[in-house]
């Protein structure tokens, strides 16, 4: 229910009417309080899918035909009521947080009988030059002048701790929420803390006939999940019971984390120690002290068998254990200096233990899924003995033309290869260096919702990826390159009429006055695309300059942190900047912002607005914008993508996950959440890294410019893999793809249906909104002509709110035309725009591809 609120609201649409000023008595959650309110006169349908939400989040009625939206000055958020409860019963059915600012008239409109040609504006390749380390801090300077010092009243567990800023949205989250014994995936394997029956670290992999699918429409699943809390394998001590059985959870980082298992909680001597990295290829667990091995499983055991191979180390001992359910696991036993084999021996305790047969400190137990092709065990057995203790991402920028990444595996032991073994994603196969794909095994296991992994032995993993600079401020498709994109009179005379229609509003207000960062962030940033039109395809210079003042001021009020709904802190319990919103207990208030959800949604409008108000200054202002201003910006970008440990304020890397290709949106839920994290809208994922790109161009900082070149390049792939289906799809399950769009992805999940109703226009949407120029490099001519023709043509018709600009604007990514048809229709509705779109930018991004396809 995390998003419900956000995107449930935005999609009303609404009609206005003349203002009404009116003080009455209003009851709230069942108590009584004055409203002072400016009411506005509204209408909208009634949706019969929305109203058991409503109710479920204020108790309430469900939500009238006819309304008022009404701005209060005493409540914490905007109210719907009907007229009638207005005037008699005063009675608040519901929540919003949707402000319109009224209209106001423009002092210095544009004359559109002045313009009479068209105009070509052309790309270029934009390559900024750099070539050099890309992951150097963007500041390390303290936040205290910005942000007030705060701690999110959220508790964490006795036994978590870190001496580095918390990742807030890593794999491993759930080892530090609610009870702690929610699944988290590393990929290929799946971990648990187990504490019934079996007491220890739980570990699963993905068994792709166990999958359950919903039944959708057409023989097409509805959703799939993998059953969690399997338990093939717990790795475990005899000294652990139900009451002595402890966990400990340190070295949290953007790849890894390490866990410690003891009867105490006490790990200065007797516990064993596991370290979690993502793509592991093998889960290893060392036995410190008077720890004797024990090995469980909920599966049962079948068969222990000991196994010999020339291609082990001395001091290993391998065991293949088969299961009741067929799956075999690899079992290497690596004995420290001084013991010889021997010494140890694993051994059957009925159908559901492997005991060890005595305690040896140093003790080092790793297991495997065995290969199908038992002449691929070789490549477990050499790299047997050495173990991955930390992952660290690197990346360096080439000209700012092409650009690597590579997961550098911290390792410690020895193994006869000289490597540990590490699966990678198909995202990551499709993009190897030369000498990765030497590196390749063949061993393949299959993950929870991202496709068949591919094993490696390697402790380096190296990826290129092509970037493209060329995509800038103004509409731009991959069929453009950088070519040229070209408007006639007529569209610059429609154009111009309709910027001076929508910029008669007072800026500051429509953005101020909304509740929440989401919402300001997409008002803002509307007015930043219509800002950017007058002044780069219309030319209007003096317009110009007085949105730009408009927009310095409404933006001002977030940089002072003055904004009255739900100022920004600094957060030194967990480490960033963050919602106040959830400092009385609320965490579901601002949308989960505080706790870390959305960050990457919520600021990423921001940042774009603010990368539009600099270049702007540059070009028609004073030009010292960016120098003013560029520490708030600067920190908002610190809290989502700090790309150094060197800064000491922020996570590395806090949203996006450079192992997965994508962004987390679910941040900190406070009883963790059984499927592990969740994206819902791509688009609004890598509109963040469009907007950091274009910051860093602007105020000069080439590494952060190529770091969001560098991230939408992998979301292309990612995307493209896990999110946005093609027939030619055959990494997601045969009868999941016809779906076109993934809807909700989680670790271990991935649903038809969004947080706020399951609408075809909602589920397709909210993976398109904002239509920018980056959109066309992840959502590519093809794919989007296919999800077009297969499901979204059908319903377009029969839409009449938001998401039918947002469908139609998307629509311009394979066909500008009847794109441009739409927006510039004289029956044109305001109805049909999503509160953060504008007619203008449609009319421009749809008008100016015309002549590209």
């Amino acid at each position: 229910m995390k998003l419900l609120l956000k995107k449930l609201f935005f999609i009303l649409p609404v009609a206005f009417a003349a203002p009404l000023s009116s003080d009455f008595n209003a009851t709230v959650n069942g108590s009584s309080t004055t409203v002072s309110a400016i009411a506005t006169s509204v209408s909208h349908p009634t949706k019969v899918d929305h109203q058991p939400a409503f109710a479920k989040l204020v108790d309430v009625e469900p939500v009238p035909t006819t309304t008022y939206l009404l701005y209060t000055t005493n409540l914490p958020s905007y109210t719907y009521v009907s007229e009638e409860e207005v005037l008699f019963t005063s009675k608040v059915d519901a929540l919003v947080s949707d402000y319109v600012a009224p209209t106001t008239t423009l002092t210095n409109p544009i004359d559109t009988s002045t313009i009479t040609q068209g105009v070509k504006k052309r790309a270029s390749s934009n390559a900024n030059g750099f070539s050099g380390d890309l992951f150097q801090a963007i500041s390390t300077n303290a936040l205290s002048s910005k942000f007030k010092e705060q701690q999110l009243p959220l508790s964490i567990p006795s036994g978590v701790s870190n001496t580095v800023p918390y990742q807030t949205n890593k794999f491993y989250v759930n080892l530090f929420l609610g009870d702690q014994t929610k699944m988290i995936w590393s990929y290929p394997f799946g971990l648990q803390w187990s504490t019934s029956s079996y007491y220890g670290l739980g570990v699963q992999h993905t068994i792709t006939s166990n999958r359950v699918f919903g039944q959708g429409s057409g023989g097409t699943a509805s959703y799939f999940y993998n059953p969690t809390g399997v338990k093939e394998l717990v790795i475990s001590a005899t000294q652990l019971t139900s009451s002595s059985n402890k966990l400990t959870v340190s070295n949290m980082k953007v790849m890894s984390a390490n866990v410690k298992l003891s009867t105490d909680g006490q790990v200065s001597s007797n516990y064993i120690e596991i370290p979690i990295v993502q793509g592991m290829g093998l889960v290893t667990s060392i036995y410190h002290g008077s720890m004797t091995p024990l090995i469980n499983t909920a599966v049962g055991f079948t068969k222990l068998v000991s196994e010999a191979s020339s291609n082990l180390n001395s001091n290993v001992i391998k065991y293949r254990a088969t299961l009741s359910n067929g799956t075999q696991y690899l079992i290497y036993v690596i004995l420290p200096s001084g013991y010889s084999k021997s010494s140890f021996q694993l051994s059957a305790s009925g159908s559901n233990a492997l005991k060890g047969s005595t305690s040896i400190n140093g003790l080092i137990i790793q297991m495997a899924v065995a290969p199908l092709l038992t002449s691929q065990d070789v490549y477990y057995d050499q790299s047997v003995g050495k173990y991955a203790t930390e992952a660290k991402v690197k990346a360096h920028g080439y000209g700012g033309t092409t650009a690597t990444y590579t997961f550098s595996y911290n390792t410690v032991g020895t193994s006869k290869s000289g490597q540990p073994l590490v699966f990678t994603l198909p995202h990551q196969v499709a993009s190897f260096t030369s000498d990765t794909q030497k590196a390749n095994t063949g061993i393949t296991l299959a993950s929870t919702t991202k496709g068949n992994m591919v094993g490696l032995l390697t402790s380096e993993v190296n990826m290129s990826e092509t970037l493209h600079p060329e995509i800038q401020f103004l509409p731009w498709l991959q069929e453009l390159g950088t070519g040229s994109i070209s408007y006639n009179a007529s569209q610059l005379q429609l154009l111009a009429s309709v910027a001076n229609s929508e910029l008669s509003v007072n800026i500051p207000n429509a953005v101020t006055l909304q509740t929440s960062m989401y919402y300001a962030g997409k008002t803002l940033d509307k007015y930043a695309y219509i800002l950017l039109v007058v002044n780069d395809i219309l030319g209007q210079t003096s317009l110009a300059q007085s949105t730009l003042a408009s927009m310095k001021q409404a933006i001002g009020t977030y940089i002072s942190n003055t904004q009255s709904y739900y100022p920004l802190m600094h957060d030194t319990k967990f480490g960033g900047v963050t919602s106040t919103a959830s400092q009385s207990g609320d965490y579901s208030a601002d949308f989960g912002s505080a706790l870390y959800n959305d960050h990457h949604f919520h600021y990423g409008y921001f940042i774009h607005a603010a990368a539009v108000i600099g270049y702007l200054d540059n070009k028609i202002g004073d030009g010292t914008w960016i120098k003013t201003n560029q520490f708030w910006v600067n920190s908002l970008i610190r809290d989502v993508s700090n790309p150094s440990p060197d800064d000491p304020y922020f996570p590395v890397f806090r949203m996006f996950d450079w192992f997965a290709g994508h962004s987390w949106a679910g941040g900190l839920t406070a009883g963790g959440n059984p499927d592990g994290r969740d994206e819902e809208s791509s688009s609004e994922d890598y509109n963040y890294s469009y907007a950091i790109k274009l910051w860093g161009r602007v105020s000069g900082n080439q590494r952060m410019e190529q770091i969001g070149d560098l991230m939408l390049a992998v979301m292309k792939r990612s995307m493209n893999s896990y999110f946005l289906y093609t027939l030619t799809n055959t990494i997601e399950p045969s009868n999941y793809i016809a779906n076109k769009v993934s809807g909700t992805l989680w670790d271990n999940k991935i649903a038809y249906t969004t947080y706020f109703g399951s609408n075809v226009e909602y589920i397709h949407g909210i993976h398109m909104l904002p239509i920018t120029p980056a959109s066309s490099l992840i959502r590519g001519l093809a794919y989007v002509k296919e999800e077009w023709n297969s499901i979204l043509a059908s319903i377009v018709n029969n839409l009449t709110t938001g998401w039918l600009g947002i469908l139609r604007l998307n629509q311009a990514l394979f066909d500008p035309k009847s794109s441009y048809r739409f927006f510039s229709s004289s029956s044109f509705s305001s109805l049909y725009l999503d509160n953060g779109q504008s007619r203008t930018w449609s009319l421009a991004f749809s008008g100016g591809l015309v002549n590209v396809l």
